[in-house]
């Protein structure tokens, strides 16, 4: 499991680059009107924002705590994968030797 975590924690790290050197070079507020009215360009908010829907299904069944969830939903619309990537290693950092994945997927017992 390791591998995985140092996987999902340097997909974040690297968006974090790829966002801040983006940014740098764009303003994503003052977008074209060529480029918003591009059909993938739609295709891409819609494929984000069912990712974001079904990332935070997961994560509201995972910690049965809204005020747990809520935050991290948010961090997920607002950063995207450097969140998800971020949640992900979180998780497979707080597994205990012998423990199984399916302590990161399934719900989290009482705590």
């Amino acid at each position: 499991m390791s591998k995985f975590k140092y996987l999902f924690l340097g997909m974040s790290v690297f968006m974090i680059y790829l966002a801040t050197r983006t940014s740098m070079q764009s303003d994503m507020f003052h977008l074209p009107a060529v480029v918003v009215n591009e059909p993938w360009f739609r295709a891409t908010l819609v494929d984000f924002y069912f990712n974001i829907t079904i990332i935070s299904a997961w994560v509201v069944y995972k910690e049965n705590n809204l005020f747990k969830s809520v935050p991290w939903i948010v961090a997920f619309i607002l950063l995207g994968s450097i969140a998800t990537g971020l949640y992900v290693f979180l998780q497979l950092n707080g597994l205990r030797e012998g423990q199984s994945i399916e302590e990161v997927l399934c719900r989290r017992s009482s705590r």
